[in-house]
């Protein structure tokens, strides 16, 4: 078992690290610009709800899952039309397709359309048949009958006003959805306003991210915002065929105490926001909330781990995971959605050698970072979810020396720095 532990670009084994020869790092890595005209503008009013998710279709168009229901809007003014105050502006549909141009191709999906769109769509996948699948992750209304969330007034006398409800089990997404790439209705996986359960056959809690097993017809799934587990179905019929939590441990659902940098390594996943399978047969599996990446095989036999940047405290550093585009996959990026930034990971060592962004709203800015995505060229585009509501596209420009621990915002060299 290896055991790493990063802060920043400064890599520390700990004890147990195996031994082994890792493919040579040359001291090079992807080079990036971000490409601040893509994509193309909208039609007015058309406006991008939080982006949840993102991936790189087969013919190198972007799909990007949307947040478009009106209570996901922070305010009123943001959406005039369907509030009749105004002419701008109109959230578009749920998912989003651009050509790698940026133009617009499609969109489709959303509340309200006859299918259970989930309450808060999480995670955006094509299996190997072109079919798109959507997760979903939580949503927490106001609490309803009083300010912030926090109840109505006092009993009489002076009493303190009982501590309000919890969310309802059903602000949990336990289903997944099965689109054509056009956005007809497929399938739907599992029970829809179920209860999470880390060991039901039937229900997801959370299901947040996919990446698909051609060869085996499997899709692995990051089941992970209620529940703790990857989950591995059969593509074409849903039906799950094994599962596992940290470590390759049964999963479990008892509660966990906050994240602590000082404590031993949890023994079961915190939030599992990511199941990614490489080229070679490894499953890389975002733990978000425990700062770490966990590599398995396939059948969730436990292989290493990587803790990166372990003093963050709140959602944590661990978001995403996309590979780059050569055959060998030889860098991973991780979007880290509290430091507002992307790391570029060795593969084969998990070693940080550079990372990029910063928060803010600009271009080559971050602000509630979460998906990526990269094409056949090895551009890669990233997901802005909340406040943030855009995707960006940060073009290869080929590769270089690493020129720094931490990049900053990937402007054009012809910018002058913007």
């Amino acid at each position: 078992m290896k055991r790493l532990i990063v802060r920043g670009a400064a890599v520390v084994a700990m004890a147990g690290a195996s031994a082994g020869c890792p493919a040579t790092d040359d001291g090079t890595v992807p080079l990036l610009e971000v490409d601040a005209l893509w994509p193309q503008p909208l039609e007015y009013p058309a406006i991008l709800g939080p982006v949840s998710g993102v991936t790189v279709a087969p013919d190198g168009n972007v799909l990007i899952v949307t947040m478009s229901a009106r209570e996901l809007f922070s305010a009123a003014n943001e959406i005039n039309t369907l509030t009749g105050t105004g002419e701008c502006c109109t959230p578009v549909a749920g998912v989003v397709e651009f050509a790698a141009d940026g133009s617009l191709v499609r969109q489709w999906g959303g509340p309200d359309q006859g299918f259970p769109w989930p309450v808060r769509p999480h995670g955006i996948g094509i299996d190997p048949e072109g079919n798109v699948w959507i997760g979903g992750g939580w949503f927490q209304p106001a609490t309803p009958g009083g300010r912030g969330g926090r109840g109505g007034r006092g009993a009489p006398g002076g009493a303190p006003a009982p501590p309000p409800p919890p969310p309802p089990a059903a602000q949990y997404d336990t289903h997944i959805l099965k689109f054509s790439r056009t956005g007809q209705h497929l399938a739907t996986i599992g029970t829809p306003g179920g209860q999470p359960n880390s060991a039901s056959t039937n229900s997801f809690g959370g299901p947040a991210d996919f990446s698909f097993d051609a060869g085996e017809n499997e899709v692995f799934v990051a089941d992970g915002y209620a529940n703790h587990r990857v989950v591995v179905l059969d593509i074409a019929t849903g039906a799950v065929k094994r599962s596992w939590g940290a470590y390759g441990n049964t999963p479990d659902d008892a509660p966990q105490g906050p994240y602590d940098p000082a404590a031993a390594p949890s023994q079961q996943f915190g939030r599992v926001t990511c199941a990614e399978l490489s080229n070679d047969g490894l499953v890389y599996v975002c733990d978000q909330t425990n700062n770490r990446i966990q590599v398995f095989e396939t059948d969730g036999s436990f292989v290493e781990e990587v803790v990166i940047a372990p003093a963050t405290l709140g959602l944590g550093s661990v978001r995403d995971i996309a590979f780059s585009a050569d055959e060998d996959q030889r860098y991973l990026y991780v979007t880290d959605n509290m430091n507002e930034r992307v790391y570029i990971l060795f593969r084969e060592t998990l070693a940080v050698k550079t990372s990029f962004g910063v928060g803010g709203r600009y271009p080559g800015h971050f602000r509630e970072l979460g998906g990526i995505a990269v094409d056949g060229q090895g551009n890669v585009f990233t997901a802005e979810d909340g406040q943030g509501r855009k995707v960006q596209k940060f073009v290869n420009i080929g590769m270089g020396p690493v020129t720094a621990e931490h990049q900053g915002a990937l402007y054009p060299a012809a910018a002058g720095g913007m």
